[in-house]
């Protein structure tokens, strides 16, 4: 016996040397065949675009989730990082073919600059806007700190020119907070992309009117971000020593656990998530899934379960290439089943949102939670304890003209062309003003009514769809003028069922506790 461990032990370390030699025998041949290239080729050629055509070919083999990046492409991921970039304070839309201004930020350059909403922006440093989609109309606007965007503004007929001293504007990873009634604060956690994720979490919680009993905690859209950050956010929960994930290596493995006791350690949680929650917010969810600290309620969460480090090559080009797995505290693997070199075939594959989640539930992939001992399922992904199917049914067919066609948008825009902002805000100072005062005026309902037939003449004698509909109108200029959150506060807290669903279960809850 122990002569065949021994024969067997000899045949793996003589298999790894031998594999290490054929994969030093490929690199040194793709050296030699870029080197024979560079010296021998009948004409001069630049080799940037062979190379860089090589290394993102290569990446495109492996997972889904390694990829090369562009100088620019690199230099925006560490901008979410930092969680600021520089550039000139407003958000736009794209309407026709015109870039809009939708909102200033306060304090930022466009504020001090003068710029307004509803400035069209024509052209900057002279580079023409008219035509140009919203992406890059953004890498236009954004340049170094202290540079000078010279910005060509169509302002109620006039055309003036502006010039913005670009300074570092921080991007917020909280999209809104706000009180659901005097126990339940509901708050929206865009991304973990940034170092302060936590930070504003916490620093949102303490700017509320009250002080709350019970959290929800909407991971709906939330792409993911920085490992460090998603551990640092479920501390928030969880007791000392509480593992929260692993991350699996190709030599190592390493368990990360709670540094301390959260200060929300035992506040009743609710996790919203869905199909686009993913990466880091899947580690928040399954740790707090996985110690019994909150409910999940949603629909199965996308499955990015791979960890990807950043590397930067001396042009300012970078790849992002998958160096471990990650594995929730009961074992399960976050990433979902794919194939090597098919990524097309990964990102459209949508067939699990389509249906029941039952229904896609592997039995043999059943695992419990480590206090209260619940089933929850592997597979890719985190299977919501509470499932509430996508709700477009309900949407009304007015309503969905509306935002089907772009024509939120253009309502807002002409509702402001109207009343200009700063008439707008002497009638409307405040929210609180605004949510009991301002009604569409006739011109604009008309307006609206116009461009719905134009899309789609059935949908203009839907009533209950247009009373919808003036609400989403409502909210969202609410969201543009007011502060970030506004139409969640306003609009989602009303209709949206998975909010509504959270809502009862910690009002259960609290009631519980108080028994």
């Amino acid at each position: 016996m122990r002569q065949l461990l021994a024969t067997l032990f000899c045949m793996v370390c003589c298999w790894a040397a031998f594999a290490q030699q054929h994969n030093q025998q490929q690199l040194e041949k793709l050296s030699q065949a870029f080197h024979y290239i560079n010296n021998n080729y009948v004409d001069e050629i630049d080799l940037e675009p062979l190379v860089t055509e090589a290394i993102d070919a290569a990446l495109k083999e492996l997972d889904p989730h390694s990829e090369y990046m562009t100088r620019d492409e690199f230099m925006a991921m560490n901008e979410g990082i930092k969680g600021e970039f520089s550039g000139i304070g407003t958000n736009i839309i794209t309407l026709r073919d015109t870039i809009i201004i939708s909102r200033i930020l306060e304090g930022s350059p466009s504020e001090r600059a003068g710029l307004k909403k509803n400035d069209r922006i024509l052209s900057v440093n002279g580079t023409s806007l008219v035509g140009v989609d919203r992406t890059k109309a953004v890498e236009l606007l954004r340049g170094a700190k202290s540079s000078t965007a010279t910005l060509s503004i169509l302002r109620n007929g006039e055309l003036i020119t502006k010039r913005v001293k670009r300074d570092d504007i921080p991007t917020n990873a909280i999209g809104a907070a706000f009180m659901l009634n005097n126990n339940i604060a509901y708050v929206r956690v865009d991304s973990f992309l940034s170092k302060t994720t936590t930070e504003e979490f916490c620093d949102a919680l303490k700017r509320l009117k009250a002080k709350p009993n019970a959290i929800i905690i909407d991971l709906r859209g939330n792409i993911g971000g920085l490992l460090t950050s998603a551990i640092q956010f479920s501390e928030l929960f969880l007791d000392r020593g509480d593992i929260i994930v692993s991350v699996e290596e190709r030599k190592s493995n390493t368990t990360y656990q709670a540094s301390k006791r959260g200060e929300y350690a035992e506040m009743p949680i609710a996790v919203l998530i869905d199909e686009q929650t993913a990466s880091a917010s899947e580690i928040v969810a399954g740790a707090l899934q996985d110690h019994d600290r909150a409910t999940i309620i949603g629909r199965r969460s996308f499955g990015k379960g791979l960890v990807q480090r950043l590397v930067k090559f001396k042009d300012e080009s970078g790849m992002r290439i998958t160096i471990a797995r990650y594995k929730t505290p009961s074992g399960r693997t976050i990433q979902r089943p794919y194939t090597n070199g098919e990524r097309d075939e990964y990102i459209a594959d949508k067939e699990r949102y389509s249906r029941l989640d039952t229904a896609n539930i592997d039995e043999s992939l059943i695992f419990t939670t480590l206090n209260q001992k619940r089933k929850v399922y592997g597979g890719g992904g985190i299977s919501p304890d509470i499932y509430i199917e996508a709700d477009t049914a309900s949407l009304h067919t007015f309503t969905h003209t509306l935002i089907a066609n772009k024509i939120l948008d253009e309502v807002i825009v002409r509702q402001f062309d109207l009343m200009p902002m700063d008439e707008f805000m002497k009638s409307y100072p405040t929210l609180n003003d605004f949510t009991e005062h301002f009604e569409l005026n006739d011109a604009t309902i008309g307006h609206l009514i116009h461009l719905i037939s134009e899309a789609d003449p059935t949908a203009t004698d839907d009533a209950v769809g247009k009373g919808e509909s003036i609400e989403i109108i409502k909210a969202q200029i609410a969201e543009e003028v007011y502060r970030k959150g506004s139409y969640y506060e306003l609009y989602g807290s009303k209709r949206d069922r998975v909010i509504r669903e959270a809502k009862a279960d910690l009002v259960r809850k609290i009631w519980s506790l108080t028994k």
